[in-house]
């Protein structure tokens, strides 16, 4: 079996790239004839390449492989291409669109990493069905009416169609739905990705929108704002993104773009935001409507259910088991739901299916907790399903994830903090992540910790602040998975800025990062903090080391620790007015869950 992941697309938005993806798979569409007679021959030049594909177009085939349609990325020579710039074309979508710089470079052809986009985008929108056990591609039903269709408004109503039996849009439309009524109509993309999708695990990152706006107010020039504008995201905000631009083009949303006040710059632009509109209302609520048989029915894989960790196939199949119970039995107990998920050999403790009914939900399959009465809590399922297959040996968990299921099964068991900040457990182990932890931990301080805190970054500036008018913390976070421990580098980094914020002197550092501070803090009222997984060796040592060089006291944080000192503040276990008391120049240890 090829494991692929559909459902969830980041990149294409491009309705006529996608509509030529689809008519790949179909011999009496003229993009079809354009493959076979100009594109193959003229811009695939490894011969052996061009020769399988021409015979197969020659034969009116309607079958191709993964490879077929993707291809690699190498060069004129058939080695893997040292960069894109130099890769050629080896495959069908490749050569079906050209690339952004076709009229000033020629190159009429895109790249493998494009084409995997519009081939998942195609299949994630039911226009193009996959074969799990061969990687093979067809066309479905709905595909084939794309195919054929030839005008612009004609492929736009098939594609609102297949919008509203898409999951993902359907929540996003549902999202910016519900902020209509409530009478705050504009989302940006990261308001609506703290929404979207299955929060609290790797491959939903949302970031803070009120976080975001400071972050690109602290930006030193414009062409960093358009950096953090165009490129800082998690990866829901980017779902968010896409997906919103899509329903912008058949009408359901509309979009603008706000102004902010910069301290440097004046006015400049901040971060799209979204609305439906009136065609957007009606769609959505026809699509859901009361009546079982007048709703959309929506569709989804296996692969909708997780995007990423060695475990996807797993929590996959657990989610997807979820929603094949609830299609067979729409309104359940949820006690015999889990009952019958671990009858399956599906164990997760109670906590983790309630995390999974929450994601499912926030991916678009309506799925509620309504009362039971007697019978106790129910399970609701609002929305008609598709059929859809699970494959088989998919139980299967690495011990390192089911070690860290659990202990994320027991954070959401025994405290009230949000999915997203119990995700720092997987986070904080990710040392590609390391954006998403600054992010994530800013986040937490301001709204479980109930401390004003900014995200910084970048260059010559502290991950993070923390502070009110009485303290002020410079943080510095490190995402390592065997640990952190002592760095004579980082620890010279974290000692030059406390020098910084003694001296404040902007010859020294022009960007004058701790302005953020309130010019309420006593001098001797400021602290540092590491925060990581965990910390390894005599780091004590480095932390005593930065106290006595700078005269300034410290502390350093694991991310278990981490979570429970913010359930504690929020259950009035801890003051959070008293964090300084446990600047110590060692470890911090809250307690236990």
């Amino acid at each position: 079996m090829k494991d692929r992941t559909f459902g969830w697309v980041q990149n294409p938005s491009d309705f006529q790239s996608l509509q030529h993806t689809v008519q790949i798979f179909d011999p009496e569409s003229d993009h079809y004839a354009r493959l076979r007679d100009q594109l193959v021959p003229s811009y695939i030049p490894n011969e052996g390449v061009r020769d399988s594909l021409q015979a197969k177009l020659n034969k009116g085939e309607a079958v191709f492989t993964y490879e077929e349609l993707v291809g690699h990325s190498r060069d004129a020579n058939n080695r893997p291409a040292k960069s894109r710039a130099v890769a050629v074309a080896d495959a069908l979508i490749q050569v079906s669109i050209p690339s952004q710089q076709a009229q000033t470079n020629n190159k009429y052809w895109t790249d493998n990493w494009t084409a995997d986009g519009f081939l998942r985008w195609a299949v994630s929108l039911n226009f193009v069905q996959f074969d799990r056990d061969t990687d093979e591609y067809t066309i479905s039903p709905l595909g084939t009416e794309l195919a054929q269709v030839a005008t612009e408004p004609a492929r736009d109503e098939i594609l609102k169609k297949a919008f509203l039996r898409y999951p993902p849009a359907t929540r996003v439309l549902s999202i910016l739905a519900g902020a209509a009524e409530n009478g705050h109509p504009w989302k940006n993309k990261f308001e609506i990705g703290h929404e979207l999708g299955f929060l609290g695990e790797p491959g939903f990152t949302s970031y803070n929108s009120s976080l975001m706006l400071g972050f690109l107010k602290q930006a030193s020039t414009s062409k960093e704002v358009t950096t953090i504008r165009a490129d800082v995201e998690g990866t829901a905000d980017k779902y968010a993104r896409m997906i919103a631009m899509w329903l912008i083009k058949v009408g359901f949303v509309e979009t603008r773009s706000p102004k902010i006040a910069h301290r440097i710059l004046g006015p400049v632009g901040g971060f799209m935001e979204y609305r439906i509109t009136g065609a957007g209302l009606h769609a959505i609520r026809q699509a859901q409507g009361s009546s079982k048989n007048n709703r959309a029915a929506k569709f989804v894989m296996w692969e909708f259910f997780a995007t990423t960790g060695k475990s996807r196939g797993y929590v996959r199949t657990r989610r997807a088991r979820i929603v094949q119970l609830l299609m067979a039995t729409p309104t359940k107990s949820f006690d015999r739901l889990v009952e019958q998920l671990h009858a399956e050999s599906l164990t997760d403790d109670p906590a983790i299916i309630t995390n999974d009914l929450c994601g499912l939900n926030h991916m678009g399959i309506r799925v509620y907790f309504v009362s039971g009465g007697s019978q106790g809590r129910q399970v609701q399922l609002r929305d008609t399903i598709q059929p859809f297959t699970i494959p088989t040996g998919q139980l299967t968990q690495s011990q390192g994830d089911k070690a860290r299921e659990q202990l994320k099964a027991k954070f959401l068991a025994k405290t009230n903090l949000l999915p997203r900040y119990v995700e720092l457990l997987d986070i904080a182990y990710d040392s590609k992540r390391n954006r998403d932890f600054e992010m994530v931990t800013a986040e937490l301080f301001n709204f479980a910790y109930l401390l004003p805190a900014v995200h910084l970054g970048g260059v010559r500036k502290p991950d993070a602040l923390v502070a009110t008018k009485k303290f002020g913390i410079i943080v510095d976070t490190k995402a390592y998975a065997n640990g952190y421990s002592r760095n004579a580098n980082q620890a010279d980094e974290m000692a030059r800025y406390i020098t910084e914020n003694q001296k404040r002197d902007p010859k020294t550092n022009p960007n004058r990062w701790w302005d953020n501070f309130d010019a309420r803090i006593p001098p001797n009222a400021y602290y540092f903090l590491w925060v990581s997984s965990f910390f390894t060796g005599q780091f004590d040592d480095q932390l005593s080391y930065t106290a006595h060089r700078t005269n300034t006291h410290g502390g350093a944080l694991n991310v278990e620790q981490l979570l429970i000192g913010a359930n504690m503040i929020q259950t009035g276990q801890l003051d959070r007015n008293k964090l300084p008391e446990y600047m110590q120049d060692k470890e911090i240890t809250f307690g236990t869950i």
